[in-house]
């Protein structure tokens, strides 16, 4: 083994010291992430907002202080200075099915929410299962391409001593250091590729990744079709849209509401013989029954509610056949990457064999150099094509997990 090689294999075993593995960095984006953290936030307002409507009733209870003065002009039978006390209780009794429809609604809402919170963290979750194995596509390719590299470099140091004592001609020294110089140029995109990558894994996990290591997930088993998260959310979702369909029509029925409301009175520079029997404490009870008869609005609003029912229920269709036809896909791309890696693996094979023979030949002098770099660069590309369909594979598993319904941490647990 050369030393460049050792060092190269050491400076790899230092590097994956570092590595993370597809669990810590899932575990740590499920903690740390801001949209997946925004996502409970906004299922716990959601929550806040359906207990503020669980009491259908609507008690109300509030005090209020009122000081009045007369100035100026006033009569002898008027008391100048009032102050009043006043405490009111209200009861909406029944307000047409108005506030049971609400709080239905915010439950509705409550319960989509969650569930949108849980899809939310799958899609991200999935996106991390993305960016991992293109990187670990990255790390290998840049391996690939750098033993091409090594076996250019030690190609075009033969053929330069060569060149120096008259063998060959200055064209084929040339032919091989722009194939090395173009080689190594494809490191170098393939190394800003990997710190792209790394950075977007480092931004989802809330913490640096410096490497990826070499997870790999578990054998796929057979998996059931069940509605996801989402599409349970967009079926609670069209239930609330639903009760707006009865706040609309609540309008057009009786209304019904209870007032009770506790009077303290004070005076001051009034004329007592004149201005006799003030209260000093009043307490006044009032129920009201009312109905419209007649509005210009609540017709079109009915109608606004049903038209927007009919349409969150169109999309709740094509979302339940979106998903169905996503998971059928899935598993049938499984398949298809299962054909390719075995494709490529015979390529690989051919390639190597390929290129073992024209090297012989081409160190014989029996073919020249514009062969034996197509050789060089077939194997190169199949061994790199091949390490590619292998980390595809990976994310193929992971799309057939997600579009399957299955729930995440059951996902989790297998990994």
């Amino acid at each position: 083994m050369t030393l460049f090689k050792s060092i190269f294999i050491l400076f790899l075993l230092l590097s994956q010291l570092h590595a993370l593995s597809l669990k810590e960095i899932i575990y740590s984006t499920l903690e740390r992430n801001e949209n997946i953290k925004a996502s409970i936030l906004e299922s716990q307002s959601k929550e806040k907002l359906y207990e503020s409507s669980k009491n259908i009733y609507n008690p109300t209870l509030s005090s209020s202080m009122n000081y009045t003065r007369l100035d100026i002009d006033s009569r002898e039978i008027q008391i100048k200075n009032t102050l009043v006390k006043s405490f009111n209780l209200g009861i909406n009794l029944y307000d047409g099915g108005k506030s049971i429809a609400f709080k239905k609604q915010k439950s509705y809402e409550y319960r989509a929410s969650n569930l949108e919170s849980i899809n939310t963290k799958k899609e991200i979750i999935l996106q991390v299962v993305n960016l991992f194995f293109q990187t670990k596509t990255a790390n290998e390719n840049i391996e690939v391409f750098k033993e091409k590299g090594i076996t250019l470099k030690a190609q075009y140091t033969r053929m330069k001593i060569k060149y120096d004592i008259k063998m060959v001609t200055i064209d084929e020294v040339l032919k091989l250091q722009s194939e090395y110089e173009s080689n190594q140029y494809t490191i170098e995109e393939l190394k800003y590729q990997r710190e792209e990558l790394l950075s977007l894994l480092s931004l989802y996990a809330g913490r640096k990744v410096k490497n990826v290591d070499n997870s790999r997930l578990p054998t796929v088993k057979k998996l059931r079709f069940q509605e996801s998260e989402h599409l349970q959310s967009l079926k609670l979702s069209l239930l609330a849209i639903d009760e707006n369909v009865n706040i609309a029509k609540s309008v057009l029925k009786p209304q019904v509401k209870l007032a009770n409301s506790l009077n303290i009175y004070r005076y001051n520079d009034y004329n007592d013989k004149l201005l006799t029997d003030l209260p000093d404490v009043q307490n006044q009870f009032n129920i009201s029954v009312s109905m419209k008869i007649f509005d210009t609005t609540s017709k079109h609003q009915i109608e606004s509610a049903k038209l927007a029912k009919l349409a969150s229920k169109e999309k709740v269709l094509f979302a339940k056949k979106e998903e169905k036809n996503t998971f059928n896909l899935a598993k049938r791309k499984l398949r298809t990457q299962e054909l390719k890696i075995k494709s490529l693996k015979s390529a690989v094979r051919m390639g190597e064999s390929v290129y073992k023979l024209v090297k012989v030949k081409y160190q014989n002098g029996t073919v020249d150099n514009i062969t034996y770099l197509d050789a060089l660069s077939k194997k190169t590309y199949n061994k790199a094509l091949y390490r590619q369909a292998l980390n595809d594979y990976e994310i193929a598993k992971a799309n057939y997990y997600f579009s399957s319904g299955i729930n995440y941490e059951k996902v989790l647990k297998t990994w």
